[in-house]
């Protein structure tokens, strides 16, 4: 019976050293070891479906890093082509400067609807026709404004005209804001005859040669056309969509199958791609800004047209995957079976060795690792009996050091009665100062020696330094003054034993150990936010900067105190509280050269315990 109960014994220290897992690896070391390897195994195909992922993720990112690179060449390629149209009809607007009777006109002052002269109308006559048969620009409408009245308007399908006035032209404030040419997005113009045409403008500002000053403006239309045929044969492709803004956000030209909305492609400006979702769908956006024009050049592509070709690769992909899958469990069944089987017999022999049967054996099929394990079983179990011997007497060991630490109790209580016996004489002989000092001293070592507790409420502990104080005033004559000031909403706050009492000591034996004057000590206490803080001060000698530093070094690096009760001092106080509640906790210390220390202890707030039961002790 001795050596079942010996076995038995090993019981709680297996469970206990089994709590201590983290619950969810605690559930899974309960699980059979069949189940375990099992889940093993498919942790080990997780490197070969991660890495097909990645494979299949990569390719795809491949193309369309391959796409978006081509979708950018095509974009820009547009851009250029018609900056290229462009620049052409910048070309036309300098025109004026190579032409000094046209010069002469802007300057002049005229009234509104004044007639040309014979050399005037011969002289712009041939300067139109020179502007429209010069390149491959097809000229819509022609402007010719000069600042002191001077006009001359051809629209399409019109007469030309000199009665138009400068300030009246829509776009009139938009190009005298902005630099010497400006580019204008599709509009409408009105001919004499009802016509509407929607054409591009190209405007520039026309300044005097010799004084740099602005004389006039010259204002050139194309045909919107011009720029829908060069996008139109792009979208027509499988390329995808394209869209065109001027630098006000207006559309130049969009495609009607693109599916993003007008006021979605208006932000773009510069050069780059992106992923964006349109009407349930994924699609490639490539933009680019032009230099010349500030135009933005949109193109979308679906990512679906871009992906189809990894569509194949990807179901390759999961196909190896499942066989791969399916092989591996098969396999994984197949060994956790081989592998368990004896390890299942040695279970059971375990579990009659448990019950107190000492006498069973397994054979050794083999000499792996379960072959090992079960040599070393038979050997554990013929060396169990001699264990359960030794453990019994060790048990009758702790027995008798447990008996010997309660007469070693004695000690302490034999104090307590002398000490009452002086009180009781003292009392008799009415000395009341002998009385209080013995009755203090007594609680003092009550709270000191008895007490098994690592915390206590925060009254107890103000308690304890109340008694403390007490014969600190007697054996100081009453030079000593303290003050106490501490919310009691917090006396049934846990704190650290002996945790307040250090730091009054400290204060006392290096604030005025050595002084002749009076000294004052307040004790402070409040709740802020989630902490409790209870603020120790003195007016003493106080420290330098060099001795504080030395001290917050020391909180900071020091060791707790080797010295048992006898210890507790500032470094030990503040390590204690960062060991036990954390490092936010601890002490704060503030001191100047005779102007005193304070001392600022920080508890967390815990509200476990009512409130009475702590006002009760104080």
């Amino acid at each position: 019976m001795r050596k079942a109960k010996s076995i038995r014994s090993f019981k709680p220290v297996l469970e206990n050293n089994a709590m201590r897992h983290h619950p969810i690896l605690q559930r899974f070391a309960n699980q059979r070891l069949l189940t375990k390897m099992l889940v093993l195994h498919l942790f080990v195909l997780l490197p070969l479906v991660i890495s097909s992922f990645f494979a299949y993720s990569s390719y795809s990112a491949s193309i369309k890093k391959s796409v978006g690179k081509s979708q950018g060449d095509v974009v820009h390629e547009l851009t250029t082509n018609i900056d290229t149209y462009m620049n052409e009809l910048n070309l036309l607007t300098t025109m004026p400067y190579q032409t000094p009777e046209i010069m002469r006109f802007l300057t002049e002052a005229r009234a509104k609807g004044a007639p040309l002269t014979l050399d005037e109308s011969n002289t712009i006559s041939s300067f139109i026709n020179h502007v429209l048969v010069n390149g491959r620009v097809n000229v819509a409408s022609l402007y010719l404004y000069g600042v002191k009245g001077a006009s001359y308007v051809l629209l399409p399908e019109s007469i030309a005209t000199t009665s138009r006035k400068l300030e009246e032209e829509p776009w009139y404030e938009r190009i005298s804001a902005s630099n010497n040419l400006t580019y204008l997005g599709p509009h409408e113009v009105h001919s004499s005859n009802g016509v509407t045409s929607r054409v591009i403008t190209a405007a520039r500002k026309i300044k005097s040669i010799q004084s740099g000053k602005l004389i006039g403006y010259f204002v050139l239309d194309v045909p919107v056309s011009a720029i829908e045929s060069r996008s139109n044969h792009l979208a027509s492709s499988n390329f995808g969509s394209i869209a065109i803004v001027d630098e006000q956000g207006a559309l130049v030209y969009k495609d009607p199958g693109m599916d993003i909305t007008d006021s979605g492609i208006t932000g773009y400006r510069g050069s780059g791609s992106l992923e964006v979702h349109v009407k349930g769908k994924d699609e490639l956006l490539t933009y680019y800004t032009s230099n010349l024009t500030g135009w933005t050049t949109i193109g979308t592509v679906p990512m679906s047209l871009l992906l189809k070709d990894t569509v194949q690769v990807r179901n390759n992909i999961v196909l190896l995957g499942v066989i791969c899958l399916g092989l591996a469990v098969v396999i994984s069944i197949w060994l956790a079976f081989f592998i368990t089987r004896p390890i299942s017999q040695l279970r059971n022999l375990m579990k009659k060795v448990e019950q107190g049967d000492l006498g069973v054996s397994i054979p050794i099929l083999s000499r792996d690792e379960v072959g090992q394990l079960s040599q070393t079983f038979n050997v554990m179990v013929s060396r169990l009996s001699d264990l359960g011997y030794k453990l019994y007497e060790t048990e009758i060991r702790e027995k008798n050091a447990q008996l010997a630490a309660l007469q070693n109790q004695m000690n302490p209580h034999f104090l307590y009665n002398t000490l009452g016996s002086v009180s009781m004489y003292a009392e008799i002989q009415g000395n009341r100062e002998i009385v209080e000092i013995t009755n203090n001293l007594s609680h003092l070592l009550r709270y000191s020696i008895n007490s098994d507790q690592s915390e206590v409420f925060l009254g107890q502990e103000l308690r304890h330094v109340e008694g403390y104080m007490a014969i600190q005033l007697i054996r100081f004559e009453h030079k000593l003054h303290y003050e106490m000031n501490v919310d009691p909403a917090i006396y049934a706050n846990l704190v650290i034993r002996l945790g307040l009492q250090p730091i009054v000591e400290n204060c006392i034996i290096h604030g005025f150990g050595k002084t002749r004057g009076k000294g004052t000590i307040r004790i402070t206490g409040v709740q802020e936010g989630d902490s409790i803080q209870v603020v120790i001060e003195d007016d003493g000698k106080g420290m330098t900067a060099a001795e504080l530093q030395t001290l917050r070094t020391r909180m900071q690096y020091g060791r707790l105190s080797d010295d048992g009760p006898s210890g507790h001092g500032v470094v030990n106080v503040h390590r204690r509280l960062m060991l036990r509640y954390g490092a936010s906790y601890g002490l704060e210390v503030e001191s100047e050269p005779m102007k005193g220390t304070r001392v600022t202890l920080k508890f967390p707030v815990n509200d476990g315990v009512q409130a009475g039961a702590a006002k009760e002790e104080m």
